[in-house]
């Protein structure tokens, strides 16, 4: 899509071409050394523990060995077949061949890609069935499956700091995608982020956090339910609205301006269940500050100066906190303000989504703040 839509027709061979070209570098970059380091973990576990499948019962026949060559094998044909046949556009010369002398191969362009894609094809099929069976082999390995997970019972799971950190590092990019999806951009006046979408990542982001901070389903549910249901309506009801008519109607026909009146009306219930939304998110967030926040764990030593220290930690990140809310109700209005001046103001779009960015911006902070805070409280477990 953004291939053919960012290029001029006329040029999207080239740009093919290019494309194809990059994503070969950057699968050079980045799944070449990705698949290395996974290797290389998986080689120091076989040396570390004894198993029959990392070494093959003998460490001078190593399996994982095998396997990081024919790694590098398949991504190495890959990389080079998918771009391969897309050279052929530089023989795509509008002169006439029987003067020109060359003879233009992008004729045969499907052709080309196919003669690539059978033995990437091939060489792909065979090795996802030994990188299965490989996989296979080491879940079915009982002496390294024991000692690993006798490793990992006493020396990761007593570590509960970090799974909180984990959760809360998740909570985080849940909430953000779930803010994204709040802000409304438009195509041909409809609403391409529908608002259901960030209720399904809101609940998500609770889903995370409650299992770190006590936050039960009855205090979220309600509202993310409400606020689901009620986007959805608002989004089926604002197609079935500029499906049918445009915003100039609305002074002209009475049965635009009553259908555009519902749909205000929705917008301005999901606006209120938005806030409802928010108002639960500041209650997890402030659960999390005062269960996960403060004096660096195993540190503490007591004491009315210490107390208030933490004391002052927790305020700061709730300040924070109310700021992003503040501006969050800011952006709540601008999104009232829309659907009123819309009509006759061209801009209000504009400025909808700056007062969005400048919300989500200061809620990007205060989550980082937050997660600092966590951090630092279980930096030393």
């Amino acid at each position: 899509f953004w291939v053919f839509a960012m290029t001029v027709p006329n040029e999207r061979n080239s740009s093919i071409m290019l494309w194809s070209f990059i994503f070969a570098v950057l699968e050079f970059i980045f799944l070449l050394p990705a698949y290395n380091k996974l290797f290389d973990g998986l080689t120091q576990i076989g040396y570390l523990y004894e198993n029959t499948s990392l070494f093959g019962g003998n460490k001078r026949v190593s399996n994982t060995g095998m396997m990081r060559v024919m790694t590098f094998i398949f991504i190495s044909v890959k990389a080079v077949l998918s771009f391969l046949p897309e050279l052929a556009d530089m023989t795509n010369s509008t002169y006439d061949e029987t003067l020109s002398g060359t003879i233009n191969l992008y004729r045969f362009i499907g052709l080309l890609r196919i003669m690539a894609f059978i033995p990437v094809f091939i060489v792909g099929g065979v090795w996802l069935f030994f990188m299965i069976s490989y996989f296979k082999r080491i879940c079915n390995d009982d002496v390294l499956q024991s000692a690993l997970s006798e490793r990992y019972a006493s020396s990761v799971l007593p570590k509960t700091g970090m799974f909180i950190r984990r959760g809360f590092s998740m909570a985080y990019f849940l909430a953000f995608i779930a803010f994204a999806f709040t802000v409304d951009i438009r195509f041909e006046n409809i609403n391409i982020t529908p608002d259901f979408l960030a209720a399904i990542f809101f609940a998500l982001f609770f889903i995370y956090i409650g299992k770190h901070n006590d936050l039960q389903k009855k205090e979220w549910l309600p509202s993310i339910i409400s606020y689901f249901s009620i986007s959805v309506v608002a989004a089926i009801t604002e197609y079935m609205f500029f499906d049918k008519f445009y915003y100039g109607a609305i002074i002209k026909s009475d049965e635009a301006r009553n259908a555009y009146i519902i749909l205000v009306t929705l917008n301005i219930v999901k606006c209120g269940l938005f806030v409802w939304v928010l108002k639960v998110l500041y209650k997890a967030l402030e659960k999390t500050i005062l269960l996960h926040t403060g004096y660096v764990l195993g540190k503490k030593h007591g004491g009315n100066t210490e107390d208030m220290l933490v004391g002052k930690v927790h305020k700061d990140l709730k300040n924070n906190l109310q700021i992003a809310l503040v501006l969050a109700l800011a952006y709540i209005a601008s999104d009232v303000c829309f659907d009123f001046f819309a009509p006759k103001v061209n801009y209000m779009g504009f400025i909808n989504i700056v007062v969005a960015l400048v919300c989500i911006g200061f809620f990007v902070k205060a989550f980082s703040d937050i997660k600092h805070a966590i951090d630092t409280k279980y930096m030393l477990e």
